[in-house]
């Protein structure tokens, strides 16, 4: 018996130092900490199991995908450290929500900004079930611009936009009160109704945050409207759906590369014009106008970007990796808004896309890219003609030659 002991000590020593010194040695270390157990009853065949065998198999090729599309050793490092961020959100946007306790998840946070989203922006989600009514009920704040995108489809099913509603569409009192309730059929009490179907899934709010320091967040909340069912532990085919719903986020935040305007990652220094409709409305917001494209610069090269804004509440420019991952924008200008770019005289604005501060007021940083994601985000524009931005590419040189800007205010106003 001793000898057994000490057997498994030096075998369990061995397994630390060896996992503290080899890449994969915490797999070593969970398999010898797993010697000799003997479970009394056998899970493997549960449903959830089995959905997490299947969501490792899709980590695996995500991974197996960052190596393959991967073009530098910086692309490949941030891909490893984007494969978890990708995960964390999924997991929270899907596993750790309840459609029958439902709440507002936030999915972004200080440093993990992924899917292509906005930094100067917030998104919250919330699960929904087709089965239930919900009452959600907030204060607008006093942001640019709020939107709700409401979807459907469960399961690996592609989600679906079945609703949305923004800040003007709203019913609003005086103090910036509302409520929107969403049901299969209308309700007694007021609000704003979004008829939802059986397969209803979720709920998008983007907040677009033109100065920080100056305007505050919405406030929201959800509930079930009507009796909401007893509490249960939850089954095994729910924490399956779970794991399942979890999987199709991070399939879909992970292959945003390939199927959104794959053509991007050859026709590069230019835009396309997109609307929601083309970019998928479960993913978008319905009224945005977005102009994406890609810049290829290097080392001693920079990007000129010239537009001409619309008169509109909100617009911003931001640069994404080729995962569409925002860079450090805590402390680095990889985005700028409306109210944080210099005009020239005529309200046009010119942006200098660099490696390295060149010192133009309109500087946005590649995070050490030499390929990237350039974004406009244009509110209420889809109606609108809004110029093409005009790129130029030139030496990194010849940066202190370009003609400088005047500091005007933006063409929009907002109402204080």
């Amino acid at each position: 018996m001793l000898k057994n002991i000490i057997f498994a000590v030096i075998v369990l020593a061995i397994g630390v130092y060896i996992g503290f010194s080899l890449p994969r040695g915490a797999s070593l270390i969970s398999t010898v900490m797993n010697l000799g157990a003997d479970p009394s009853e056998d899970y493997s065949q549960s449903a959830s199991h089995q959905a997490l065998l299947q969501m490792e198999e899709v980590i695996s090729s995500t991974r197996e995908m960052v190596l393959a599309d991967a073009r530098t050793q910086q692309e490949a490092n941030e891909g490893m450290r984007w494969i978890l961020r990708a995960l964390a959100m999924s997991t929270e946007v899907a596993a750790d929500t309840n459609p029958r306790l439902p709440h507002f998840q936030r999915m972004d946070t200080l440093a993990r900004k992924v899917g292509g989203d906005n930094p100067d922006a917030e998104y919250e989600f919330a699960q929904i079930d087709g089965q239930f009514d919900y009452k959600i009920t907030g204060n607008l704040g006093n942001i640019r611009y709020l939107g709700f995108t409401i979807n459907a489809g469960q399961g690996m099913t592609p989600r679906r936009q079945i609703g949305y509603i923004s800040d003007q569409m709203l019913d609003v009192d005086a103090k910036g009160d509302f409520t929107i309730l969403l049901a299969q059929t209308k309700p007694d009490e007021p609000g704003n109704w979004i008829e939802i179907p059986k397969d209803a899934s979720g709920i998008l709010v983007r907040e677009y945050i033109a100065d920080r320091e100056v305007e505050t967040l919405p406030t929201l909340n959800i509930e079930i409207l009507g009796d909401a069912p007893d509490f249960a532990p939850p089954s095994d085919d729910q924490v399956a759906q779970s794991i399942i719903g979890t999987t199709y986020a991070f399939l879909r935040l992970t292959t945003l590369h390939r199927s959104v305007l794959p053509q991007l990652l050859e026709d590069r220094n230019d835009f396309i014009r997109a609307t929601s409709g083309e970019l998928g409305g479960a993913i978008s917001g319905a009224d945005n106008l977005y102009m994406i494209g890609s810049y290829q610069i290097e080392d001693d090269e920079a990007l000129i970007v010239n537009v001409q804004p619309p008169d509109t509440r909100y617009w911003n420019l931001t640069l994404e990796s080729r995962w569409h991952e925002i860079g450090d924008y805590l402390h680095r200008p990889t985005s700028r808004t409306l109210e944080a770019v210099e005009y020239n005289d005529d309200g046009s604005v010119q942006f200098v896309i660099a490696h390295q501060d060149p010192g133009h007021p309109n500087w946005l940083d590649t995070s050490g890219h030499g390929f990237g994601f350039m974004t406009f985000r244009w509110v209420d524009g889809e109606s609108t003609e809004i110029p093409m931005p005009t790129t130029r590419l030139i030496k990194a040189s010849e940066i202190t030659a370009l003609p400088t800007t005047a500091s005007k205010g933006p063409l929009y106003t907002l109402d204080k």
